[in-house]
């Protein structure tokens, strides 16, 4: 299916960009997944954006993105860049998945999109951290990081931090928040130059699960394994979101707290509609995004077939929204008099004239012959 990109960007990131409430957790059922988010003690704005979008590839089979992003302070605009990123690795998976290209490809090129589109918009003074989990039915799991957002892997009793932070102190080996210097960020997204990242294939079994965290929550294992138990003893993966979260409230909220919690069991997973969307789920809400196709769009030129005018071909499906159909006039209908209605005739229905086109015909109840 073809759309638009820049339209379906622009979607995704006003969305990313709605009003919402201070803290908010979501339970995405159809993926078995939960995403968490809370503003924090200290700061007045989130920044921190994280999402979760499920699709379709070229021969039918489900994917989903994970996409986590923190905007980096000091910088230009932080809750407008992790936005933008999010938006922009939605919308270049979205396009890969249609290309016949390996999964690994779709993360590649969307971690450089995502750069891409940062860098062209704030000219390096904006920036954002990203993690993204790609998962699909048939090639597994792939993940990819850049700054100081994590992915771990809770498998069994332990949980593993699978990223490494682009900080000096991580590349060192040592716990984030050691040295003030050494927790610096070696790259992020929006950055000049080319990233330096890698593409893996996430080694897992279905019983684990994966977590994605943005510094304001994972601060709480700089020094103990209190992360590991919050996790560990959850009933199930909404409630290990909440607790991360509120936990990281409760320790001081320092920082904006982001949090995506996921089962890597996809045999789980709801399939998508039959029809060609996009689902997307944040902390506080969804939305259902038509893709529809170019050559469902073009009129005809005989312009017999009337079609409602797409919004750059896609179209945001909004719930308990009534369409409005629109109202045709016709010149030939007399005014109604006052004080009576004018009694209905009958009229023949027309034959349809000759062409290549399909007719519409179109009866009116008090048009005269």
């Amino acid at each position: 299916m073809d759309s638009d990109p820049a339209s379906l960007l622009l979607q995704v990131q006003d969305w990313l960009l709605r009003r919402v409430p201070p803290s908010g957790v979501r339970r995405v059922l159809p993926v078995l997944a939960a995403l968490g988010s809370d503003v924090g003690v200290i700061r007045k704005e989130n920044q921190d954006r994280v999402a979760l979008v499920r699709g379709r590839d070229d021969l039918g089979h489900t994917y989903v993105v994970v996409a986590l992003s923190d905007g980096i302070g000091g910088m230009r605009d932080g809750a407008q860049c992790a936005a933008l990123t999010v938006s922009a690795v939605f919308d270049a998976v979205h396009r890969l998945a249609s290309s016949g290209e390996p999964p690994s490809k779709w993360a590649t090129n969307a971690m450089n999109s995502a750069n891409e589109a940062v860098r062209k918009a704030y000219g390096g003074a904006g920036g954002a951290t990203l993690v993204l989990l790609l998962m699909t039915e048939k090639e597994g799991a792939y993940w990819a990081s850049v700054g100081d957002s994590r992915l771990y892997l809770s498998k069994g009793e332990s949980l593993v931090q699978i990223s490494t932070d682009d900080t000096i102190a991580g590349q060192l080996g040592r716990p984030a928040g050691s040295d003030i210097e050494q927790g610096k960020l070696l790259q992020y997204i929006g950055m000049e130059g080319p990233l330096e990242f890698e593409v893996a294939k996430l080694l897992c079994s279905t019983d684990d699960t994966a977590i994605l965290t943005t510094d304001g929550v994972h601060f709480l294992d700089s020094d103990s394994d209190v992360m590991s138990l919050v996790v560990r003893h959850a009933p199930d993966i909404g409630v290990a979101a909440r607790r991360l979260t509120e936990l990281a409230r409760w320790a001081g909220g320092p920082d904006n707290a982001t949090a995506a919690v996921v089962s890597l069991d996809s045999a789980l997973y709801e399939s998508p509609p039959t029809y060609a969307c996009l689902d997307i789920w944040d902390p506080f809400g969804e939305i259902r995004i038509p893709l529809v196709h170019r050559d469902n769009q073009q009129v005809m030129a005989s312009g017999a077939v009337s079609k409602r005018p797409q919004v750059a071909e896609s179209e945001v499906s909004i719930k308990d929204d009534a369409v409005t159909q629109p109202v045709v006039e016709d010149e030939d209908v007399p005014p109604k008099k006052k004080g009576g209605k004018s009694k209905p005739k009958k009229r023949k229905p027309r034959a349809p004239r000759s062409g290549s086109a399909p007719q519409v015909q179109l009866e009116f109840s008090n048009k005269k012959s």
